[in-house]
């Protein structure tokens, strides 16, 4: 989109972006066309996403029904899912799903596909680690790991003879001999769908139209895989992703995605922030003007918006020069919220900062220190991380409901006079 086309002509600003929905329905009908939507912060995309669910409901539903294909929505959490599937009226032609979900949904029947996959990929790996343990300048402490490490994996590899189907669960437990973890799953789905043309004609005959919510994030893996399915099978599928490089938080999404999608596809941008006052939609576009060029325009109806710079001496307590940042804006802006907790928001960029912050720096520093653990720490599937949140702290919170109960139980005995009734009216 040019400049001139930007800077705008005689349009109503705030519907500027109207037509990316008409075109990107266009793609999904007469058309049939894949595409990557640029959605920056504040676009509508997930709106975008629906309108676009609602149209093929509404021109494809009777037929997708009919033929028992589907579309499927890929997001990349559990709260997006419940979130689209909510506002796509809990269609059962859309298959919404996490990335995990999806793949093991795809390939947890070819199960003897699965258990050659799961030998090769041991047995590579301990490869890998004896030609580490090789190395002359690896630590006493590297060798001992190495070698545990080894030895269960030769350990898993005697066992794995026996089991007769393997199981994963995209949001417990993996622990198992028969489980595989997160990102077995994620390398292996990918690259069956990469490698095997017998899964990619499932896919595609099953999936005739695949939609990637926060493309950005996806895993780099399923990206190549889901562009080779389109190279082979271009003519059978519609690919859409939404998405935004400048909204990236995991560094194991795809780097360079805007660059690699295939000049065929159609590149529809949303340019329109409605969430954003003017002077922070100029901020943000000043800010990657030299790194993508993408600019949003603010909405004509909203206000201006106060940004501050605030330099501190980084010795200074970071908690009380927040609060001092807290009352200078709430006096810049003349609004009391900036100084009520409950009011206000915090952007906090890094992991470590988040430990620090919300107490928990002694469990998070010596998980972090571990390279393997990198990736499912950062994204909370981390299996010691699973076994505490899903396990240790429902039981923490079924404790204090127990005692919250036997509490109200000896009211209740204390003043007899008052009923049960009266007592939760």
């Amino acid at each position: 989109m040019n400049e001139e086309f930007y800077n705008y002509i005689a349009v109503d600003d705030d519907h500027v972006d109207d037509h990316v929905d008409e075109e990107i329905k266009s793609y999904l009908s007469h058309e049939r066309k894949s595409f990557f939507t640029f959605a920056g912060a504040g676009s509508g995309k997930t709106s975008s996403l629906i309108k676009a669910l609602n149209f093929i409901a509404e021109s494809q539903g009777e037929q997708l029904r009919t033929y028992q294909k589907y579309v499927a929505i890929i997001t990349y959490t559990n709260a997006a899912c419940d979130e689209i599937v909510r506002r796509s009226n809990f269609n059962p032609i859309f298959k919404v799903a996490t990335i995990h979900s999806f793949l093991w949904e795809l390939i947890s029947n070819y199960q003897l596909d699965i258990k050659e996959w799961v030998i090769n990929d041991l047995n590579n790996e301990n490869e890998k680690l004896r030609n580490e343990l090789a190395n002359s300048r690896i630590t006493v402490k590297g060798k001992t790991d190495r070698e545990a490490k080894i030895r269960r994996n030769s350990d898993r590899l005697i066992r794995i003879q026996a089991i007769k189907r393997f199981s994963y669960n995209p949001n417990g437990e993996n622990l198992g001999y028969d489980s595989l973890n997160h990102s077995q799953v994620i390398k292996m789905g990918s690259e069956f769908i990469e490698k095997k043309e017998t899964m990619q004609k499932v896919l595609v005959s099953k999936y005739p139209i695949i939609l990637i919510d926060e493309s950005q994030d996806t895993k780099k893996e399923l990206i190549d895989a889901l562009l080779n399915v389109y190279e082979a099978f271009g003519d059978r599928v519609i690919i859409g992703m939404f998405g935004d490089m400048m909204q990236r938080i995991y560094l194991d999404g795809k780097e360079n995605l805007p660059e690699i999608i295939p000049d065929t596809w159609a590149q529809p941008n949303k340019i329109m922030n409605h969430r954003s006052g003017k002077r922070i939609v100029e901020l943000a576009n000043n800010i990657r003007k030299d790194i993508d060029g993408k600019k949003q325009k603010p909405r004509s109806d909203t206000g201006e918006g106060v940004i501050r710079l605030f330099i501190t001496d980084y010795s200074k307590s970071k908690i009380e020069f927040e609060n001092t940042v807290y009352k200078k804006m709430a006096d810049i802006t003349k609004d009391n919220k900036w100084i009520i907790m409950e009011e206000r928001k915090s952007l906090i960029l890094e992991h470590h900062m988040a430990a620090n912050r919300f107490g928990f720096l002694e469990l998070f520093t010596p998980l972090y220190e571990v390279s393997e653990f990198d990736t499912s720490l950062k994204d909370g599937s981390l299996p010691e991380l699973s076994f505490l949140v899903n396990v240790i702290m429902p039981l923490i919170k079924a404790y204090f409901i127990f005692i919250t109960i036997n509490q109200l139980k000896e009211y209740v005995r204390h003043y007899n006079k008052l009923s049960v009734k009266e007592l939760y009216v």
